[in-house]
Formats: C-alpha cells, sequence, structure tokens
C-alpha cells in the first residue's frame, strides 16, 4: 500500500510521539505514575520551592489542570506547599515524592537510552537539539 503521508515530517513526528509517550505510560503506570505526574515530580524535585504557575508555563499544563494534579500528589504525600510569599505557594517533594522522582528520572533516561539506540549513531547528535527547535519554535509563536 502507499502510503503518501510517510515523507511528511509532521507526521512521522507525530508518530514517533505517540509510541514514546504510549511507551512511556506504561514504564511510569509500573511505578504508580502517570506521565504527567512524574514530570511534575521532576521538575519539582530540579526546583524546590516551584509554583503551580510556574509549572504551567513550564510543561504548557492549564492551570485548570494542574489544581487536581497537585492535589492528587499532595494526597499520595508526594508534594508539600508552603508559603512563598504572601499569596503563591511553593512546591517540594517529600521524601516519598524524591524516591519516586529518582526512580522515574531513571526510568526517563532508560527509555531514552533505547531510543537513541534506534536512531542512527550519526544522528544521535542532532536529533535532541533539532526537536528543541521545533518545539522552541512552537513556544515562541503560541506567545509562551
Amino acid at each position: 500500500m502507499k502510503d503518501p503521508l510517510s515523507d511528511l515530517v509532521g507526521y512521522a513526528l507525530r508518530r514517533a510521539s505517540s509510541a514514546m509517550m504510549e511507551d512511556m505510560a506504561k514504564r511510569m503506570g509500573a511505578l504508580g505514575l502517570r506521565t504527567s505526574e512524574a514530570s511534575v515530580l521532576m521538575l519539582i524535585r530540579a526546583n524546590p520551592g516551584i509554583t503551580q504557575s510556574d509549572l504551567c508555563r513550564a510543561l504548557g499544563i492549564q492551570r485548570a489542570n494542574m489544581a487536581p494534579l497537585i492535589a492528587r500528589m499532595e494526597a499520595r504525600k508526594l508534594v508539600a506547599r508552603s508559603r512563598s510569599d504572601g499569596r503563591s505557594f511553593g512546591l517540594a517533594v517529600t521524601e516519598a515524592g524524591e524516591e519516586l522522582a529518582a526512580s522515574a528520572r531513571r526510568v526517563s533516561d532508560e527509555q531514552d537510552s533505547g531510543l537513541l539506540a534506534i536512531v542512527p549513531p550519526e544522528h544521535r547528535a542532532h536529533l535532541l537539539p533539532a526537536l528543541s527547535a521545533l518545539w522552541r519554535a512552537d513556544q515562541s509563536s503560541s506567545g509562551q
């Protein structure tokens, strides 16, 4: 069968992203995490005191979606809030959150290694910069 879509960069990128995210969801599911929860944990771990607003901007998540995500993580005792100024709360990972964030990072690193192993060696050094350029171009055109 002819595939008129196979030579379209956007189509190939979407297919690659779908396959990667499906694999990541399975890997994070084994840790009892959703992919979004793992991303939030890793960001908070790297940026203690980060606010929900900062997380929203960093991950491109709407505030209305971030609040219940953080509430679920607080209920699981993975993150804790502390007042950072008069109105804002900073977030930090708890001891349990630290362990899970470290596990999530290991899983992410393992997946990255597997993905890069599929890419021809001569293209590996260029893959992340190329993907980052596409992502950053999209961010600047959407006003983020």
